[in-house]
């Protein structure tokens, strides 16, 4: 029996009619001997837990299928890291896919890697049909060799990498096994831990050119949805207060150049969540009462940690800082001032995706 090289973790919960999609992604791999696929059915309602279960007895040395009660998304990778056999692992959602030709490659270079991290791009598949890739880039240059081991701490200080996604990653096992890697149960969105905690630990990188993960951002109801988003913020702060409670108590562990890029990166955290109260919340939810709140706890927590968040439209044309704006007149920016700053950003993100991200 070859050795296995990487483990999937795919959470299911009421993913019955994408999973064979996800599965069959996978088992028409012409490398799947080296790979195992860990089902983890959640508690699902529907049929996910049949269909899993006969994709294992047809394809024994592939999959395996975890049942357990409803725990939401970090309890599916903590029942499944301990049973995990593969030198590698990676997650991979249900209701998404791999590139089977793409995951071929990336399983033949596995076998020769001993990189703590295994960075790739991914695509984003949106509601209109269109395909964005995401690659780890800067204006459209690539600043890395593809398959060349790099010391995390020789490029964390460059700039180029602000943050790494879940959908990108891939993990040597052991790494996650030596920190004692769990997520937060109960909630979701902490995929976020996922793709922070390990950088505490990882020593070295490899980023490699293959576009693995298909990423169905077209599902209606899904946890990025700006809708479920808007009524997800609790999940939401508990994730940034278990990331932020992470910095407090490892960051003396750290190289100075990775605790000032673990502070970059709280920041940018911190960011996206103060932008999605001052500018992305329907203006009949806001409430200045949970905002005085939320903004007493992370500038207490700032000042603790020595953190310095501003929040400037995505355009940088409007130079009126969110939180500042806030913090003098205790509300939002005017209703008009927002309309245009909205159209400002649509030019804007539109030139960039057309003529920079996806060179």
């Amino acid at each position: 029996m070859p050795i296995k090289q990487l483990s999937i973790i795919i959470p299911t919960y009421n993913m019955a009619a994408l999973l064979p999609r996800c599965l069959n992604s996978l088992i028409t791999a012409a490398n799947a001997e080296l790979l195992e696929a860990i089902v983890v059915n959640d508690g699902s309602r529907d049929n996910s837990l049949e269909i899993a279960e006969r994709y294992r007895m047809q394809y024994p040395d592939v999959i395996t299928v975890i049942d357990k009660p409803n725990g939401n998304y970090g309890s599916t990778i903590n029942a499944a890291l301990p049973l995990a056999k593969g030198r590698y692992v990676k997650i991979l959602d249900s209701d998404d896919y791999f590139s089977t030709a793409m995951l071929d490659r990336l399983l033949e270079t596995l076998r020769d890697t001993e990189a703590d991290m295994v960075v790739t791009p991914f695509t984003e598949h949106d509601p209109k049909g269109q395909m964005q890739v995401i690659r780890y880039n800067t204006m459209g240059r690539e600043p890395y060799k593809y398959g060349k081991l790099y010391r995390l701490d020789d490029i964390l200080p460059d700039g180029h990498i602000r943050f790494f996604l879940m959908h990108a990653l891939t993990y040597r096992t052991d790494l996650l096994r030596s920190m004692n890697y769990r997520q937060t149960e109960g909630i979701s969105y902490t995929d976020t831990e996922w793709a922070s905690l390990p950088t505490y630990y990882a020593q070295t990188i490899m980023f490699l050119n293959y576009n693995v993960y298909q990423y169905n951002f077209d599902r209606a109801g899904q946890t990025m949805d700006p809708a479920v988003l808007m009524k997800s913020l609790g999940q939401l702060e508990q994730v940034l207060d278990s990331i932020i409670d992470y910095y407090r108590l490892h960051r003396d562990e750290l190289s100075a150049v990775r605790r000032d890029w673990e502070k970059l990166y709280l920041e940018g955290r911190l960011k996206n969540f103060y932008k999605l109260y001052l500018l992305d919340m329907p203006r009949r939810q806001f409430s200045v009462q949970e905002m005085s709140r939320i903004d007493d706890k992370y500038s207490a927590a700032c000042s603790e940690l020595g953190l310095q968040v501003k929040l400037y439209p995505e355009n940088k044309l409007l130079r009126i800082e969110y939180i500042s704006y806030w913090h003098r007149h205790h509300r939002r920016w005017p209703v008009w001032l927002e309309w245009i700053n909205h159209q400002i950003d649509e030019v804007a993100r539109y030139f960039y995706k057309k003529f920079i991200r996806n060179k």
